[in-house]
């Protein structure tokens, strides 16, 4: 099991190219059966050195010594030669299922469509999720999501739960829901059957 919030939120993916690039959300459809989207920040940082000379370098030089100026260090003119640091960050969002799981994290295969960020209007996003209430179809609060959980795959197996009122009815570790057909999500809420606490394990 792959906790969303721990092992792949603010995460870097690991990748076949220069960039950093590191997860700063993750989606899932409206069932929350599926995680489908992940927003990733990229960051590439590269060293270059231009070719193109300086035209204007050597009048500089004049112009110093002409005025009685000595070259330093310090006044010696800035060129087109100069090595820069580029730092370049951008926000693409990449289908889930172009990550695929490696050893201890995820890698992101290196050919991307470019997704246009529309298509996360009808999803929930795992700041969404994160401390949703549980309730029962009677109106019984259950507890808060505290993570997600997930397969390799993507595919939400449940969710661990905020201490609270379930702790003491299990009396023991962190409680579990495990998602299947009778687990709703519904404006904002997860919705499960009155009699669902039941089911609920230790994660």
């Amino acid at each position: 099991m792959i906790k969303v919030g721990k092992e792949i939120q603010d995460h870097k993916l690991k990748n076949e190219s220069s960039a950093e690039l590191i997860v700063k959300q993750v989606y899932f459809d409206q069932t929350l059966r599926q995680a489908t989207y992940v927003e990733v920040e990229k960051k590439e940082i590269s060293n270059e050195k231009d070719a193109v000379p300086d035209h204007h370098a050597d009048e500089m030089l004049h112009s110093i010594q002409a005025s009685g100026g000595q070259f330093t260090p310090d006044n010696y003119p800035v060129t087109d030669d100069d090595r820069k640091e580029r730092d370049a960050n951008e926000t693409m969002i990449v289908s889930f299922s172009q990550l695929s799981w490696q050893n201890d994290g995820y890698l992101l295969r290196e050919s991307q469509d470019e997704i246009q960020s529309t298509v996360l209007a009808d999803q929930c996003s795992n700041k969404s999720l994160n401390k949703a209430e549980i309730l029962t179809e009677s109106g019984e609060e259950l507890g808060k999501v505290k993570e997600i959980v997930i397969d390799k795959s993507g595919r939400v197996e449940g969710f661990e739960l905020s201490e609270g009122f379930l702790s003491d009815f299990l009396s023991s570790d962190q409680p579990f829901l495990k998602l299947d057909e009778a687990v709703k999500y519904q404006h904002g809420k997860i919705i499960v059957p009155t009699d669902y606490h039941h089911t609920i394990k230790k994660a």
